[in-house]
């Protein structure tokens, strides 16, 4: 894999960052810019692909100057992209017609292999200013593409979260010896990514563009104020719009002075194509947006036909039942807002039994970020698992000692009544929260969680009834990304993993519910039974 990783970036510092290309005769028209984030595979879902094809092409016909953007994290969300491991994701979005990609966070998540075969599949490229390679000093990928439109330029830079470094499995940033060798511009003093955007924005500028619009996967909110597009826009100067992502946030277009007192644009377009950006850049430069629900085009033929060919290959093994359940196990309500990420529900706590019963451990855990879907009153079929599980996580069993087990809960509640994908959910044990007590957690300058200094928010901890030693070994499963990747932050460092080989967290859950057969009434009150309990 290092190899491949190194290939690629030498091509990358071989090819030039502006990327051009001429599009259309030269004279003055609107350069329109369609744009969409957070995709996560809703492939056919609200407006869905084969329209934005439509409509794209239904523009060129009147106006050459039309460029499709993505803000990242398209590639997971649903079965179609987990079982392909995203490429199938790719090989829609080159029909569609992008012509230029953003990073998210969950671009990485089937690993740097595979998001490296993305990189060279992706027929517009990704962009980002601020990841890096620390073993050579270079970018991993182009940090703008600037593209011309008769006589004036574009360019479009690419900002991804440096809270990636922990969204995801915190192993794919290291090499096989623990070293980290990539980094998002996470620093104590959080300057490095205004610095490489600045960077990219004063270069694409000296060649020559008229333009910049910011590619932002970053979001108006997140656990790190420093990392919001606000605080972007205000220690940076330069720009002219900011395209943002990562939080699923609709924003028709709210104003931030940049560090010189210009007023930029923020707009973001929701989740699942919700809606499809369109920014105008008139004549005379002043520019537009707009956020469309509708599309009045009739879908393309051509990607209406991949995506249900796709699906038709997949369709034998998602289909499979395993068994049945007489109500919903749901992971979020019906507005899409998560449950999982703020409270204890039936199906974590399913999925933590299942993952404790499995392997005969004393706990079960399974994070709130890992649960992305519910599973509905009826027939439950392995598609159904799948959607609930898409990463394919291993299961690890490790010796956790009870001290740990009380920090790594400590953590997990941190931002509660906030949501929270670290937040631990479990199977042979509970807790109290009291969530007036302010969080007292540390974590070191790489996010990674240290220990609590202060006040613990959990209370009452038992373990199958008893209450908790805090120096007894107890033996957890739980997922990879978090007891040995250190995902979400945590840290669990004095685990003790034991060589057990496991099928995937998907694969459990599917035996457990084939073994049940028939889910039982334990699991029928969606707020669970009372496993998490708030003071």
């Amino acid at each position: 894999m290092k190899k491949l990783l190194l290939t690629f970036l030498l091509a990358v510092s071989i090819i030039s960052t502006s990327c051009t290309r001429t599009n259309g005769p030269e004279k003055e028209q609107d350069i329109v810019i369609l744009f969409t984030n957070d995709i996560h595979c809703g492939v056919d879902d609200n407006i869905g692909y084969a329209k934005v094809a439509a409509y794209k092409k239904q523009l060129l016909e009147q106006n050459p100057y039309v460029t499709l953007v993505d803000n990242g994290d398209a590639v997971q969300g649903d079965t179609i992209g987990a079982l392909s491991k995203g490429e199938d994701i790719i090989g829609i979005m080159n029909m569609v017609g992008y012509d230029v990609a953003g990073l998210g966070n969950h671009e990485f998540d089937y690993g740097m292999s595979q998001f490296t075969k993305f990189s060279t599949s992706l027929d517009g490229g990704y962009i980002c200013a601020n990841f890096r390679s620390l073993e050579t000093g270079k970018l991993v990928c182009p940090p703008y593409k600037i593209i011309k439109y008769g006589k004036k330029k574009v360019a479009y830079v690419g900002v991804d979260t440096p809270e990636t470094m922990i969204q995801v499995s915190v192993a794919t940033f290291k090499d096989k010896s623990g070293k980290q060798i990539y980094s998002f511009g996470w620093d104590d003093k959080r300057q490095t990514l205004y610095q490489d955007v600045q960077e990219a924005i004063d270069q694409a500028r000296k060649e020559g563009a008229d333009y910049v619009i910011l590619m932002a996967h970053l979001g108006e909110k997140n656990s790190r104020k420093e990392w919001t597009s606000k605080e972007l826009i205000a220690n940076i100067e330069g720009a002219d719009l900011l395209i943002d992502g990562h939080t699923h946030s609709v924003i028709h277009g709210i104003k931030a002075k940049d560090k010189g007192g210009k007023e930029i644009t923020i707009v973001q377009t929701g989740t699942k194509l919700s809606h499809l950006g369109k920014a105008t850049i008139l004549p005379a430069g002043e520019i537009s947006v707009e956020l469309l629900e509708n599309l009045d085009v009739e879908p393309d033929a051509k990607v209406t036909n991949l995506i249900a060919d796709i699906r038709k290959q997949h369709a034998a093994k998602l289909e499979t039942p395993l068994g049945t359940v007489d109500f919903p196990l749901p992971a979020k309500n019906k507005d899409g807002s998560w449950i999982v990420r703020s409270k204890e529900s039936n199906l974590a706590n399913l999925v933590s039994d299942a993952f404790r019963i499995t392997f005969n451990a004393d706990i079960g855990l399974v994070n709130g970020g890992g649960l992305r879907n519910n599973i509905e009153q009826g027939t439950v079929t392995y598609g159904a698992v799948f959607s609930v599980l898409p990463f394919g996580n291993q299961i690890c069993v490790a010796k956790v000692k009870g001290k740990t087990l009380l920090d790594e809960l400590e953590y997990g509640v941190r931002d509660l009544p906030n949501k929270s994908g670290g937040l631990l959910h479990v199977s042979g044990m509970t807790f109290t929260v009291d969530t007036s007590i302010p969080t007292s957690t540390k974590t070191d300058s790489k996010g990674l969680f240290t220990g609590v200094a202060g006040a613990y928010r959990i209370k009452d901890v038992k373990v199958n009834g008893a209450p908790i030693d805090l120096d007894k070994e107890y033996l957890v499963a739980g997922l990879d990304f978090f007891l040995k990747n250190n995902g979400g932050g945590h840290s669990f460092a004095d685990a003790e993993l034991l060589p057990i080989e496991s099928e995937t967290d998907c694969e459990v859950l599917a035996a457990y519910v084939q073994k049940l057969g028939k889910i039982p009434d334990e699991y029928k009150d969606p707020k669970g039974q009372g496993r998490i309990r708030f003071k």
